[in-house]
């Protein structure tokens, strides 16, 4: 006869089983909607899913058993959240797909922070020095408090209210930074060649990451860069594209090196800016069946454009740069990107942690899949060797000049 606790845990891991291999409609990375929780997805189950009403106990016996021995005879206690916990994982990773995860509460929460682009706190980009262990700032972001009030680059933060930040891991540090919009935070702080400490008291307050940046090259040649894909790229795009109209650029670079990603849907409207009418990308499931297709419907930005791409662009910026190639809109400048053509689709459990599934591919207007194969660049450019290729001086940035020179080459010929 099973005990209470050994009922408790049974069915704690159906459930869990359960969660977890539910197909679900919801939030992609690589192909954005709105999350939905399990309960207001009920209609879109296969005719076969796996429930309690029909699961067979033989199938979970061998991991009960496992549990069971585990927790009467492990050296120490383990709670059962944290049996079920891994339970979760090890199917998960048993897929042997690297895009598949379950995250717990605390991963999910930064990776929807990551996703939406926003989050409530003081505004910093932070670092932990490997040497030392102090919580260095990369940059405040522009705008936030944190920028405000005068936070600067290099700057260590030793404590943050009554917290000593020594000893802390980088994950804490943010953490004590982060919280609801309107409350204050006190940080202390150490700058290089500032002999006393400095006292900095925030209000926090709703952060948008930036991930559209623009300039003008000279030449009348515009440049926007995506580093990655979120809730207000395409806001922040359509912005880039406006204040570079006003200033009379001919031709455009458009970059994408080093972007992972991120929304489809996001990915699909900055195309929509680029493109004018026709298919940007669509997907289809295991079985074949399409599942979604996202279609440009505005006029193009009539002007020269020139993709810069490598081995670092993935995913949504994949879409991006194959189906203005795919459309003759761009010419594609760089190495061949990463090849990620799979859509994740992510489903948020109850107890706040989340599973992030493949379960699509992904297609270009010509109806090439570059998944492992990745987008091949009209015009191949090596960026040559550097101690930082994140950050090129464009005089050094042998990609960017021969994107440079082509568009000069394409306004030349239009005039």
């Amino acid at each position: 006869m099973l005990t209470d606790n050994r009922k408790k845990f049974i069915s704690a891991l159906i459930s869990a089983i359960i969660s977890c291999l539910l197909f679900i409609v919801g939030f992609y990375l690589g192909a954005t909607h709105d999350v939905k929780p399990l309960s207001a997805l009920k209609e879109k189950q296969p005719k076969e899913v796996i429930s309690r009403e029909n699961i067979e106990f033989q199938e979970l016996k061998p991991a009960i058993d496992v549990m069971n021995y585990i927790r009467e005879r492990y050296i120490k206690e383990v709670p059962v959240d944290v049996l079920v916990q891994g339970a979760i994982k090890g199917m998960v990773q048993a897929l042997g797909d690297p895009y598949s995860v379950f995250m717990d509460a605390d991963e999910f929460q930064d990776f929807m922070i990551s996703v939406n682009g926003s989050f409530e706190g003081v505004g910093l980009s932070l670092d932990i020095d490997e040497k030392t262990g102090s919580i260095i700032v990369i940059a405040p972001i522009e705008g936030t408090p944190a920028h405000k009030a005068g936070i600067r680059p290099r700057d260590r933060i030793v404590k943050v209210d009554d917290v000593e930040l020594k000893g802390k891991t980088l994950d804490e540090a943010v953490k004590l930074l982060r919280g609801r919009k309107g409350t204050k935070v006190t940080v202390y702080i150490e700058r290089p060649g500032v002999k006393n400490l400095l006292k900095y008291e925030l209000v926090r307050d709703d952060i948008k990451l930036k991930t559209v940046k623009r300039d003008v090259l000279g030449d009348g040649i515009g440049y926007v860069k995506i580093t990655s894909f979120d809730t207000y790229t395409p806001e922040e795009f359509n912005d880039a594209l406006v204040y570079l109209q006003q200033k009379g650029v001919k031709a455009l670079v458009l970059d994408l090196r080093n972007n992972p990603g991120g929304s489809l849907s996001a990915a699909a409207e900055v195309a929509d800016a680029l493109m004018g009418k026709g298919l940007v990308v669509f997907t289809e499931d295991r079985y074949g069946h399409r599942l979604e297709e996202y279609y440009s419907d505005t006029a193009s930005l009539n002007i020269p454009l020139a993709v810069l791409i490598n081995e670092n662009s993935a995913s949504a910026a994949e879409i991006v740069a194959g189906a203005l190639q795919d459309t003759g809109r761009g010419v594609l400048v760089g190495k061949k990107t990463f090849g990620k053509g799979t859509v994740q689709e992510l489903t948020p459990l109850n107890n706040g942690s989340g599973l992030k599934l493949t379960i699509a591919k992904y297609f270009l207007p010509s109806g090439r899949s570059i998944d492992g194969k990745g987008v091949e660049p009209n015009v191949e450019v090596a960026q040559g060797k550097t101690d930082n290729p994140f950050d090129l001086p464009p005089e050094k940035d042998e990609q960017l000049k021969k994107a440079i020179d082509i568009l000069k080459t394409s306004v030349r010929a239009a005039n």
